[in-house]
Parts: C-alpha cells; structure tokens; sequence
C-alpha cells in the first residue's frame, strides 16, 4: 500500500506497542486509533470526520487519514508479542494538489497552514489513543466510534484478493467487527478487510 506523504504536508508516525492480548483482538487497536485521530482532528480543526470501517478517517467525503496495524504472534502462547501503528494524516494540501490517481478520493485536514498545528494535532492524537489503550478491553471509544462510522445501513463491496463481493453492512459489533449480510441471506462478521462503499 501507498500513501503520499509529501514533505511539510502531514503527519506521518509509527507507535510501537506491546499488547497482551489474543491476536483476535487486534482490530480493537486499529478501532481505537481510528476513534483517536477523528475526535482529535474535529477538535483542533473543526471540521466533522467520519470514519469508514474498519480505519479510514474522512472528512468532507475524502479520506484524510491512513491507519495500519502490523503485529507479531507469539506462537506458543497464541496472543500477540507486539504491534507497530502506523498513523498517516494528511494535514495540509500539498504543494501541487495530489496525483491524479488520488485527488477524488484524497483530502486533507485543514485548508491553510497553522503555527504548530501538526504538533498539536500529533500530541492529542498520542494522548487520546494512550488513554483508550490504557482500557482496551473496556472499549471506552467504541461510543465515538460508532457515531463516526458510515458503513452501517449501506451497501458494500468486500475487496478479497481479486474478488469483489457484493454485501449489505448492518452494523458494529461491541468487538469492533462489522456485520455484513451477502445477497444469498447468510451473515458474517468481519475483523478485517477492505471495504469500498458502493453509491
């Protein structure tokens, strides 16, 4: 996967993490940091986010922010040994817009330049993710989460390796999983994936 991520536009980090945790349990981090940017980023730009499932943040219908969870399992013990979060936000526009591939679907936080806004912005998104991580299990974001999403009541397509599958979202789960329902009837939860919304 790519994200562009020109010089002086963004905010581009990674958090190294060591959870105890089953690896099932994993998309609670990519949830909770998802929650963490959104509520960050209206706050300090005052602009409304949503959020599209499972770690897309979006605002004015392009997506403005990237979340990447990467873990190792401990194999013995089957529950993961650490995670890297990766975190990209596109703060300000860059010079010369985005590539043509991009611009449609490619947006970014703020419209001018602010002193020390990407280091605000930064600190509060490290702040709020630290203070949901500290009782993942309890799932105090799931609230601001789920108010933020946009998948449920829409019809999607589930992107599999090539495959495209056609599935009605109904809802998150209180695990952070995504209900779908394919056009046979049967229904599934979803931990991961990649979704697109269809119009």
């Amino acid at each position: 996967r790519k994200f562009y991520s020109p010089e002086n536009s963004g905010i581009y980090m990674s958090i190294l993490l060591r959870p105890r945790m089953p690896a099932e349990n994993a998309v609670l981090i990519t949830t909770a940091a998802a929650a963490a940017v959104a509520v960050a980023a209206e706050n300090l730009s005052g602009k409304k986010t949503e959020i599209k499932w499972v770690n897309d943040v979006l605002t004015d219908n392009k997506k403005v922010c990237g979340i990447l969870t990467e873990a190792a399992l401990d194999v013995e013990s089957g529950a993961l040994s650490y995670a890297v979060l990766g975190i990209g936000v596109n703060v300000y526009q860059p010079q010369g817009g985005f590539p043509e591939d991009i611009k449609n679907k490619a947006g970014a936080l703020c419209d001018t330049k602010q002193p020390g806004l990407k280091n605000r912005l930064a600190a509060e998104i490290i702040t709020r993710f630290f203070g949901y991580y500290s009782s993942l299990t309890e799932k105090t974001y799931l609230n601001s989460y789920r108010a933020r999403c946009i998948v449920p009541g829409k019809k999607i397509t589930l992107l599999s390796g090539s495959e495209e599958i056609p599935a009605l979202a109904l809802g998150i789960d209180d695990d952070c999983r995504l209900l779908v329902k394919y056009e046979g009837g049967k229904e599934e939860y979803l931990s991961s994936g990649e979704i697109s919304i269809r119009l």
